[in-house]
């Protein structure tokens, strides 16, 4: 059975350093990728499935703490680890609040950031995608999501989904031609501990959509009916 290789995001200013990490992780069977900034780290995020991220606290053009709580409004799952020169009790005390899965401080042992990201890596699949085979997919109209990486191809072309609005996509697919309404999206994709509204799924669907339909503004895949809730249509 063929598995995903992990993809690794190494958000690190120093391009020495970024190069370093990012060739240990490439040796060690990881594909690294490289972000020189903040800007950047986002547009990588956008545009790739990545499954850890390494975050330097000092980018440059954006602080690393506010990277993480924007990465944590988007996906509270992706691991995170912090590898930063800032030692103090109280960064690491404000990393793990805001969000952090480990901080690793500067200078650092390569073997030693390595085991932890295997580490990382391991506990995610575990937490994320309990008993879930890795080459289990779903298929419907155009699309196949892998239940195990949770990646997704739109005609063979990959599709970025970070994992809520994987979640939102799944529970549509599972549930072809059906009329969802608000509060039964709400009680299956969402956990009950955690705050959602008729907004904030809104704007769950609205960036569903702009991610799989061809065209956001007049959706052929996720129809909105009128006082009743949301249907998914797999050949429009």
């Amino acid at each position: 059975m063929s598995m995903a290789v992990p993809k690794i995001l190494v958000a690190e200013d120093s391009t020495k350093l970024r190069t370093y990490i990012a060739e240990n992780l490439e040796n060690a069977g990881y594909t690294a990728l490289e972000a020189p900034s903040g800007e950047k780290a986002f547009d990588v995020l956008k545009n790739e499935y990545v499954d850890l991220v390494l975050l330097d606290l000092n980018l440059g053009d954006m602080n690393g703490m506010e990277i993480l709580k924007t990465i944590r409004r988007q996906d509270e799952f992706l691991p995170v680890i912090i590898v930063s020169s800032i030692t103090s009790h109280e960064s690491k005390l404000t990393g793990f609040s805001t969000g952090c899965d480990d901080y690793i401080t500067k200078p650092f042992y390569i073997d030693e950031l390595l085991a932890r990201v295997q580490r990382m890596l391991k506990k995610a699949a575990a937490a994320n995608r309990p008993g879930t085979p890795l080459d289990e997919t779903i298929t419907s109209g155009p699309f196949t999501l892998n239940l195990g990486t949770m990646r997704v191809t739109k005609n063979e072309t990959p599709v970025v989904l970070r994992k809520k609005l994987f979640s939102l996509f799944l529970y549509f697919i599972k549930n072809p031609g059906l009329v969802l309404s608000n509060s039964v999206l709400f009680s299956q994709v969402w956990d009950p501990a955690e705050e959602v509204n008729e907004n904030s799924l809104y704007v769950h669907i609205r960036q569903l959509r702009a991610l799989v339909e061809d065209n956001p503004d007049q959706p052929k895949f996720i129809k909105t009916v009128r006082n009743a809730g949301y249907r998914y249509t797999p050949e429009p």
